[in-house]
């Protein structure tokens, strides 16, 4: 019988995450109280997929109190539990998300460390940290590491996943954003549709994992120059962030920006 967090992972694989939050909310108040004893991990389970959850909200700082409330329960398992893994791959990716590389980098390689320590060296999970740490890898700068972790990490998906996959379009999508940083124009247009292609044909149009590549895809032909093709990838992905994301979510604040300054060249 699926448990609430189970329902509530189900709910954020769809976009919907407010309702996954009042599913995991719950959760929490019933995991502590049937805990027991300060060992059982089953509130760190739901401290951390809060955590993610607030991370795809914008709320960085809900997100950031759960993470560490979670490895507090559970970091004496590290190297034994998955689960500490994932914390530390989940910080890793919330300080990518603030901007802070060198900081998101040492989280990105410690839950790799513990991750091959706690389970296969080539499975999903440790496909999902070397996708992780290309896109903070990338922030620094260091495109080369970059490109050869995320094809790394694409083998293993595909060999998972076969072609099509969620996993996999997120990692086409960031090897665009590489190759747009390193001003491979073209190849960067090249991931990007692919990235977007797969993602519809994956999650449908409506799921807001679609909004990243179409502003990356604005914000490349921005760069060109091409402020026809920039306002109207900038105004979809506006509409569908408002919808999915809501209006005061940084990701739509961002995007209204940018449509500001389109506005500026009519």
């Amino acid at each position: 019988m699926p448990t609430l967090t189970d329902a509530a992972v189900h709910l954020s694989a769809q976009g919907k995450y407010r309702a996954a939050e009042k599913c995991l909310l719950r959760a929490a108040r019933l995991s502590l109280r049937g805990a027991g004893t300060a060992s059982c991990r089953e509130p760190a389970v739901v401290w951390n997929e809060l955590g993610i959850v607030y991370k795809y909200l914008g709320n960085f700082r809900s997100a950031e109190r759960y993470y560490r409330q979670a490895l507090l329960r559970v970091r004496h398992l590290a190297g034994r539990d998955s689960l500490v893994a994932d914390l530390y791959h989940n910080l890793g990716g919330l300080e990518h998300a603030r901007g802070r590389f060198k900081l998101a980098e040492k989280y990105a390689r410690k839950g790799l460390r513990l991750r091959q320590q706690s389970g296969p060296r080539n499975g999903p999970s440790v496909a999902a940290d070397l996708a992780a740490l290309a896109a903070i890898l990338d922030g620094l700068g260091n495109h080369e590491e970059s490109e050869k972790l995320y094809h790394q990490a694409l083998r293993t998906y595909r060999r998972q996943f076969g072609t099509d996959h969620a996993e996999i379009a997120v990692v086409l999508n960031n090897l665009g954003a590489l190759h747009q940083s390193a001003r491979r124009q073209g190849r960067a247009a090249h991931y990007y549709r692919l990235a977007l292609s797969m993602k519809r044909r994956v999650l449908g149009n409506s799921h807001p994992d679609l909004v990243p590549t179409m502003n990356n895809l604005a914000t490349l032909y921005y760069s060109q120059g091409r402020m026809t093709a920039a306002g109207l990838w900038f105004r979809r992905a506006l509409r569908l962030a408002s919808v999915s994301l809501g209006r005061s979510h940084p990701i739509t604040l961002t995007l209204e920006r940018n449509l500001d300054r389109i506005s500026s060249y009519d």
